[in-house]
């Protein structure tokens, strides 16, 4: 298997630890689809023996590197997805803790 190859696998089984950690159904939709993209590409790169294949491969896997736009976009949106929840995580906490630490409202009756 080519490091190309590896690379993607490894980077398909983030994708699925993501997606088993994220609480939002789109987080985790978005998470299996890009795993399911890296997936896609360590198979196209195991088949073209990936960029440092043969010099007879070497053509056609830079043309499935240039032609799939996908191949860098992965990393960017799973980059993403981990900072938004990790946002929201912290967003959270500090909710919670504003919420207990501020006196009981009063009813708006009374």
């Amino acid at each position: 298997m080519s490091s190309y190859a590896s690379y993607c696998q490894d980077q398909a089984t983030d994708c699925a630890r993501r997606a088993r950690l994220a609480r939002s159904p789109e987080i985790v939709a978005h998470c299996r689809s890009l795993e399911f993209r890296w997936l896609r590409l360590a198979q196209q790169a195991q088949a073209t023996g990936g960029a440092l294949g043969h010099a007879s491969d070497l053509a056609a896997a830079t043309l499935v590197a240039l032609g799939d736009t996908t191949a860098t976009c992965p990393a960017d949106y799973a980059k993403r997805a981990g900072e938004l929840i990790a946002r929201g995580a912290r967003s959270l906490r500090s909710t919670l803790r504003q919420k207990r630490c501020a006196p009981p409202r009063q009813p708006n009756g009374a």
